[in-house]
């Protein structure tokens, strides 16, 4: 059933307009939306073809109707998601999506998602806005409002909660490392596990992206003298 049809899905997708574009596939690629028309026709009275075409009406029509509430149901999800630009203000206090922000956390699900709020300057154009940065934060203060998520008042006057990152000389997003717990021999590389410091999940990782957590993983060496050691991680004098 699925394979019979199947050329119906494509072309109910085809002719179908899209949400971003305002027209067809078949009309962005070649200037004219295709007729979908099955029928009888003089000297083509068979009683089966007749029921055949209805059949492919139907289903031509039960996918166009699917792929609308789709779109729909899309549209309503990307706008529940997003700000419209005139919903953000100069003045307003806005929350950034960080996707485009360098993290030191190397456990890209733990870092926030978002940071601020962060006052709005300027818009610039008609989809994008200035915030107003912190000075350690070197990156471009321009950003389109799909990024952005005004800060709503709260009557009992709650924040989502954040992590504490720190902001390191060179702009980057850094996060602490609260406890090492083991090590381990992972392709070739010597690797921590670690819990992050305002979060409850442990996480491997390599030596790297643990720079500043040298006196802990010190420490932890010192609790299990046995354990995989790093060999940039100094050993204890001997007495």
């Amino acid at each position: 059933m699925l394979v019979s049809i199947t050329p119906l899905a494509e072309f109910a997708y085809n002719n179908g307009v899209n949400v971003s574009t305002g027209k067809t596939p078949f009309f962005a690629n070649y200037g004219f939306h295709p007729k979908f028309a099955v029928g009888d026709k003089e000297g083509q009275g068979l009683a089966i073809a007749d029921n055949h075409a209805e059949w492919l009406q139907k289903g031509y029509d039960e996918l166009k109707a699917a792929l609308t509430v789709s779109q729909e149901r899309m549209k309503e999800y990307y706008d529940r998601k997003h700000c419209a630009p005139e919903e953000i203000k100069v003045g307003d206090q806005v929350w950034l999506d960080n996707r485009n922000i360098q993290s030191q956390r190397p456990a890209r699900k733990l870092a926030a998602k978002r940071i601020g709020p962060f006052k709005v300057l300027a818009k610039i154009g008609k989809q994008a806005f200035k915030l107003e940065l912190p000075h350690t934060l070197k990156i471009h203060p321009v950003f389109p409002v799909a990024l952005l998520s005004l800060k709503r008042d709260d009557p009992y006057e709650r924040d989502p909660p954040q992590p504490p990152p720190e902001v390191t000389p060179e702009g980057d997003i850094e996060y602490e490392v609260e406890q090492v717990q083991d090590s381990r021999r992972h392709r070739a590389k010597i690797q921590y596990y670690v819990k992050w410091l305002g979060y409850n999940e442990w996480t491997w990782e390599p030596y790297e992206h643990l720079t500043n957590a040298p006196e802990l993983i010190a420490d932890f060496h010192r609790r299990h003298p046995r354990a995989l050691r790093h060999p940039q991680v100094p050993r204890p004098p001997r007495t």
